[in-house]
């Protein structure tokens, strides 16, 4: 069964059976939309939530690319920038007082996103075992930004983001460590397209406002 296939069947058992029907992948009784949505241990051994989870992660690289292709209104004699989407083997919230536009004309950046939990954030920043979803380098202001997607059930948003942020300070703190600021990132967008406000706050903060962060937003959604 495709992942596809199998949350449409979750989707339309929760319709026919309410919370009263069992799970049709692991019998769980009285199985609710949270567990049919990003409960399932059956579902998540079959790469259904990952599978959900990179279309979602591959939708706000293309976010960020378009941000950056904006940007290049006035772009600078030379610019290096480029992504790389990686599909292959290759203690607080840092937020600095002022963040430097990843996707400004002035920097140059690298972009880094893990669709194969394969990505490792580049040795010239540091050498870790963590792997964020996305990595922004900004060479110029030796600046990262360590960007790691959660989709969870709406009701777990706020602990999803406190579960993520605790998780990569101590990779921030690496960061640090090696001359580098660090700006830490969970995003989240619920299981059922409801974006928490950690996913305006990226948004914004990269530069993306008006009518492209409402149609980011709604894409979003739509792809969870």
């Amino acid at each position: 069964m495709s992942p596809a296939s199998s949350r449409q069947q979750h989707a339309h058992q929760d319709k026919w059976f309410g919370s009263e029907g069992c799970c049709s992948l692991c019998n769980t009784p009285n199985a609710t939309l949270q567990h049919i949505l990003s409960g399932c241990e059956i579902a998540l051994s079959q790469g259904c939530y990952r599978w959900r989870h990179n279309r979602v992660l591959r939708k706000l690289a293309e976010v960020l690319e378009g941000c950056r292709q904006r940007s290049k209104e006035s772009p600078p004699a030379e610019n290096h920038n480029h992504i790389n989407f990686v599909t292959e083997s290759w203690g607080k919230d840092v937020r600095p007082g002022k963040i430097p536009k990843p996707f400004s004309p002035d920097q140059e950046w690298d972009m880094r996103v893990d669709l194969d939990r394969q990505l490792h954030v580049p040795v010239e920043i540091t050498t870790t075992s963590f792997r964020p979803d996305i990595v922004v380098g900004l060479t110029k202001a030796k600046s990262v930004l360590l960007i790691e997607l959660k989709i969870p059930a709406e009701e777990g948003i706020e602990a999803a983001y406190e579960r993520k942020k605790a998780k990569y300070s101590e990779l921030a703190a690496e960061c640090q460590e090696a001359g580098w600021k660090a700006t830490i990132y969970p995003v989240e967008v619920g299981c059922r397209g409801y974006e928490g406000l950690s996913t305006t706050r990226l948004l914004r903060d990269v530069g993306v406002t008006g009518g492209n962060l409402k149609k980011a937003t709604k894409e979003l959604a739509e792809e969870a």
